[in-house]
C-alpha cells in the first residue's frame, strides 16, 4: 500500500447538504485508454479468481480503508448473513481498481424507498472503498454508470462513514458536480485522531499528563504496580480475546454477534496487522485495547476497561501508553475507534469528521423520486 496524505480542508460541496443540481450525463468511465467495467458480485459466491484479485487489490491499495481488505472483510461478510454484494471496478485486463461491499436496504425506518447501502465491518467506522492509488474517480464513475444502467429495485446509493478529508470522498463530490448529480449529505460523526507533527496544545497536554500520573499513582497504591503488556505471540490471541470480551460483559456491553470481532482480531494478529495490549494493576487487568496497523497508519478497533475502577480512568491510562507505542512505531496517523473518549483531547488532539452521502441512481424518473425523498427527509 502507498501512503496518501489526507487533505485537511474538504471542498465547500461537502459542507453543504447538496452539490449543484443539473442534467445527469451517463458517462462511460475510462482510465487513460482502458475501458472500465463495474460488477456487483455475490459476497458468498466469490470464485477463486475473484478472491485472488481482491487479495491483490488489498496488497496494493491506498491506505484509505483497511476495513475493506479481503482478509478482514470477507470473513465478516460471511458472518453477516445478509444479501451482500461486492461492488468492483475493473479494467479490461481484469485487474480490480476498487471494491466496496453493498447491501440492499431501505432509505430509513419510515421510508420504503429501497437503496443500496455500503456495508463496513462492525469493528470499524471507516466506509471508503478499497482503491488503488489514483483510481478514486474511475471507481465511482464506473460504479454509478453500472447502477444507472442496472439499478435493480434500488433508487439510490448511500455511502456510509466517509471521511471528509479522504481522496475517495472528494472524488465522489467532484464527480457528482461534473455529472450534475445531487449529492445529499446525511448524518455525521466526529472521531478523534492523532497526526504526527501535530501534538495539540502543549499546555493542555502537560496538565493532562500530570493528572494521569496522579491517577496512576493512586491506582498503584490500591492494587499494585501498573504495567502494560503487548501481546505479540500467536498463542496470546485467544486468551486476549476471552479476557477482552469478559471485560466488556463486566462493563455491561453485550455484543450481539462477537464472531466478526473475533475473526478480525485473529486474522489481523496472525498477519501482524493487529496490536493487542492489556493494562494491569497488580494482578488485575484494568483495561484492554486492540488496533490495526498498515503503512504507518493506525486504526482503533476496540477498548474496554473495568468500570468499577472508573475513578482512576484506566482507559485513559491505557491510551496514554498506546499513543506512546504508536509514536515509537512511527505511525503518521492514528484514528481512534468509534467509541474514543471525546474528552481526551490531549491524547487525540485532532477531530476527524465522517458523514454518510447519498446519490440517486437509475433513470431520470427514479433519480427524481429519490431526490424528492431525500429532500423530504431534510425538510
Amino acid at each position: 500500500m502507498s501512503l496518501i496524505d489526507p487533505i485537511s480542508v474538504p471542498p465547500e460541496g461537502l459542507r453543504d447538504c447538496r452539490v449543484a443540481a443539473g442534467l445527469h450525463r451517463d458517462l462511460t468511465p475510462a482510465a487513460g485508454n482502458e475501458r472500465l467495467r463495474a460488477e456487483l458480485l455475490r459476497a458468498d459466491h466469490l470464485a477463486l479468481p475473484d478472491h485472488q484479485r481482491w487479495a491483490a487489490l488489498s496488497r496494493e491499495a491506498a491506505p484509505g480503508n483497511i476495513f475493506a481488505a479481503d482478509w478482514l472483510m470477507a470473513p465478516a461478510m460471511a458472518h453477516a448473513g445478509q444479501r451482500l454484494r461486492l461492488a468492483v471496478a475493473a479494467g479490461a485486463a481484469g485487474v480490480w481498481l476498487g471494491a466496496l461491499p453493498l447491501g440492499l436496504g431501505r432509505l430509513g425506518p419510515r421510508s420504503p424507498v429501497p437503496v443500496l447501502r455500503s456495508w463496513h465491518c462492525p469493528v470499524g467506522g471507516i466506509g471508503t472503498p478499497l482503491l488503488r492509488p489514483g483510481a478514486e474517480r474511475a471507481f465511482w464513475a464506473a460504479l454509478l454508470a453500472r447502477l444507472d444502467r442496472r439499478p435493480g429495485i434500488a433508487a439510490g446509493l448511500i455511502a456510509q462513514a466517509l471521511p471528509l478529508d479522504d481522496p475517495a470522498t472528494l472524488a465522489l463530490a467532484h464527480l457528482c458536480t461534473e455529472q450534475g448529480r445531487l449529492l445529499h449529505r446525511g448524518k455525521s460523526i466526529i472521531r478523534r485522531a492523532r497526526i504526527a507533527g501535530r501534538p495539540g496544545s502543549p499546555r493542555k497536554g502537560l496538565v493532562f499528563e500530570r493528572r494521569l500520573e496522579q491517577l496512576e499513582a493512586r491506582l498503584a497504591d490500591r492494587l499494585g504496580p501498573v504495567r502494560l503488556v503487548l501481546h505479540r505471540r500467536a498463542g496470546d490471541c485467544a486468551p486476549w480475546l476471552a479476557a477482552f470480551l469478559a471485560l466488556e460483559r463486566g462493563a455491561g456491553i453485550a455484543r450481539a454477534g462477537p464472531e466478526p470481532f473475533r475473526t478480525a482480531i485473529r486474522a489481523g494478529h496472525s498477519r501482524g496487522a493487529v496490536r493487542l495490549v492489556s493494562l494491569s494493576a497488580g494482578e488485575r487487568v484494568v483495561a484492554m485495547s486492540g488496533w490495526l496497523v498498515a503503512d504507518r497508519r493506525g486504526w482503533g478497533l476496540a477498548c474496554a476497561y473495568d468500570t468499577r475502577l472508573a475513578a482512576y480512568a484506566p482507559q485513559r491510562l491505557l491510551m496514554r501508553r498506546v499513543t506512546a507505542l504508536a509514536a515509537l512505531e512511527g505511525l503518521t496517523r492514528f484514528d481512534g475507534s468509534v467509541g474514543s473518549d471525546p474528552g481526551s483531547d490531549a491524547l487525540w488532539p485532532e477531530a476527524r469528521a465522517f458523514a454518510d452521502f447519498a446519490v440517486a441512481i437509475g433513470g431520470p424518473a427514479r433519480r427524481a423520486l429519490f431526490d424528492r425523498a431525500m429532500g423530504a427527509r431534510s425538510a
